[in-house]
């Protein structure tokens, strides 16, 4: 079970690996998150992106900065934090957002 990271400062800072979860199973939840996934609210920020927030069940999961079938999305990298799994979310091999799932 790697762990690494900032050791000094506050305990809400920072990404670090807190336990290894296999890549199918990290799939499979994206997968089964997405089908229950739509399209929120858009914006653009001030450098030009538009973002497109992820909703599931009234609650943002995630972004995208593409216009794409949420169900034609694929896991890219991904890592786990104190607070779920960070995922990569991947269109014909370019990460077109993110979006973090619940362990």
């Amino acid at each position: 079970m790697p762990r690494w990271g900032w050791k000094f400062g506050p305990k809400h800072c920072c990404y670090y690996i807190a336990e290894s979860v296999p890549r199918e199973q990290v799939e499979a939840k994206l997968k089964e998150t997405l089908s229950k996934a739509s399209k929120g609210h858009s914006w653009t920020n001030p450098w030009g992106v538009k973002h497109t927030e992820i909703v599931v069940e009234n609650e943002v999961v995630g972004t995208i900065w593409e216009d794409v079938d949420l169900s034609s999305l694929s896991l890219g990298a991904y890592w786990v934090g104190p607070w779920g799994i960070k995922a990569e979310l991947v269109k014909d091999g370019r990460v077109v957002g993110m979006m973090w799932l619940k362990p």
